[in-house]
C-alpha cells in the first residue's frame, strides 16, 4: 500500500525521534519540517500534531514543539502508572483465561520485529502487544487512560532499545510469560509478571540516566 505524503512524513519524524536525531529539548517547527522535506507548512504541521498525540513531542503556549525531556521522576511516575493498569489487567484476564487474537498477533510481530535491529519498529510491536491485551478487556476508558500512558513511554522504550539496555529477545520472553500465566489461568502469577517486566526495563533505564556522562 502507498503511504500518503503526511504518513511518510510521520513515520521520518517518529523514526528520528525514537533514535535521537532529534535531540530531547530540541524545537521541531513547522518551517524547519517543511523545509528539511519540502513539504508544505500544513502538511508538516499535521505531521508535526500527530507527533505531540503520540507524546513524542510536547507543545506548550506560545511555544515551539519540542522532544519531551524526561527526568528520572517522570518515568518513575510514568512506570508506576503504567504498572496499576497492565497489572490489573492481566489479574482479569487470567481470571477468564481469556487471550485475543489481536495479542497472540501482536506477540509474534514483536518476535519478528525484536530479530532486526530497528528501534521504531520494535517500539511500535511492543506497543502493540500490551495494548492488545489492554484492549481485549472491552473497557474504552481504560484504553484511552493506558494510551495516553504507554505513548508517553515511547521514548523510555526507544532509549531502552537504542542504548541497548535490554536485549529484545528478552523482552519477548517476558512476554510470553505473561501469557502464559494468562493462559494458565494463573492471576497472580500474571500480575506478578507484568510488574516485573516493567521493573526490569525501569531499572535499566534510570541506571542508565544515573550513571555519568563522559
Amino acid at each position: 500500500m502507498t503511504q500518503s505524503v503526511g504518513d511518510a512524513l510521520a513515520e521520518s519524524l517518529r523514526e528520528r525521534v525514537l533514535t535521537e536525531d532529534i535531540k530531547a529539548g530540541v524545537p521541531v517547527t513547522e518551517a524547519s519540517v517543511a523545509n528539511d522535506y519540502q513539504v508544505a507548512r500544513q502538511t508538516a504541521k499535521a505531521a508535526i500534531e500527530r507527533l505531540v498525540g503520540e507524546g513524542l513531542l510536547e507543545r506548550t503556549a506560545h511555544r515551539s514543539a519540542r522532544v519531551p525531556v524526561l527526568d528520572t521522576s517522570q518515568v518513575k511516575d510514568l512506570y508506576f502508572a503504567r504498572g496499576v493498569i497492565e497489572s490489573r489487567c492481566y489479574e482479569l484476564l487470567a481470571a477468564e483465561r481469556r487471550v485475543a487474537p489481536a495479542a497472540e498477533t501482536a506477540h509474534a510481530a514483536f518476535a519478528t520485529a525484536a530479530a532486526g535491529m530497528d528501534v521504531a519498529p520494535i517500539v511500535d510491536a511492543d506497543i502493540e502487544f500490551h495494548r492488545a491485551l489492554v484492549l481485549s478487556l472491552g473497557s474504552a476508558r481504560l484504553a484511552r487512560s493506558h494510551a495516553l500512558i504507554i505513548n508517553e513511554m515511547r521514548l523510555c522504550l526507544a532509549q531502552v532499545q537504542s542504548r541497548h539496555l535490554l536485549d529484545a529477545t528478552e523482552i519477548a520472553s517476558e512476554h510470553e510469560t505473561i501469557l502464559r500465566a494468562i493462559r494458565s489461568g494463573d492471576a497472580a502469577r500474571a500480575g506478578s509478571a507484568g510488574l516485573d517486566h516493567l521493573a526490569h526495563a525501569e531499572e535499566k533505564l534510570l541506571e542508565h540516566m544515573s550513571a555519568p556522562r563522559t
